[in-house]
């Protein structure tokens, strides 16, 4: 529980700052975002080495199960603690202000040109369409969308992180 209260704090700022750089046209938030990023994916492997390294301390080691199941329940108290960041965020503080800001950089004339110059006018189309379907969306639909893309890539990840916790350590 602690560990995947840690992992979803990260990918919560992760999802924050990337929401407050889209929403405010901040680089900076962008720039937080891109190096929380880089610290919500290592972070389950050094959590995973540091039980693992704990063991050891102990001289017990887990087996391939037992960090296979440390890695799936860490993900999902991830998963929740990002879905309550998520759904606070849509729920309270967005209020339509992240789809307006996408939506109105995605139909800048200079965007929606580069798109019809790399021949992807089809799929600049399609990415609106998407755009205005979840912005009908509620605050709970979002946050379900944005926890089952957690979920998915979590089961993966999961496979590695389970290595990292159960790896055989020398001396």
């Amino acid at each position: 529980m602690e560990y995947g209260t840690f992992v979803g704090l990260a990918w919560g700022g992760v999802f924050l700052s990337y929401v407050e750089g889209i929403s405010y046209n901040n680089g900076l938030m962008m720039l937080l975002c891109f190096m929380l990023c880089g610290v919500s994916v290592m972070l389950p492997l050094v959590l995973g080495v540091r039980l693992n390294r704990k063991m050891a301390l102990i001289e017990e080691r887990l087996s391939y199960f037992q960090g296979l199941f440390f890695a799936f329940s860490m993900f999902m108290y991830a998963c929740l603690m990002n879905g309550l960041i998520v759904f606070a965020y849509f729920n309270f503080l967005d209020d339509g202000l992240l789809m307006e800001q996408l939506n109105a950089m995605l139909t800048q004339p200079e965007m929606v040109q580069t798109y019809e110059q790399l021949g992807m006018g089809a799929q600049h189309a399609q990415m609106m369409d998407i755009l205005r379907e979840t912005d009908g969306l509620s605050a709970w639909e979002k946050t379900l969308l944005i926890f089952n893309n957690n979920f998915f890539i979590s089961l993966f990840y999961s496979f590695i992180v389970a290595v990292a916790a159960t790896w055989r350590r020398n001396g």
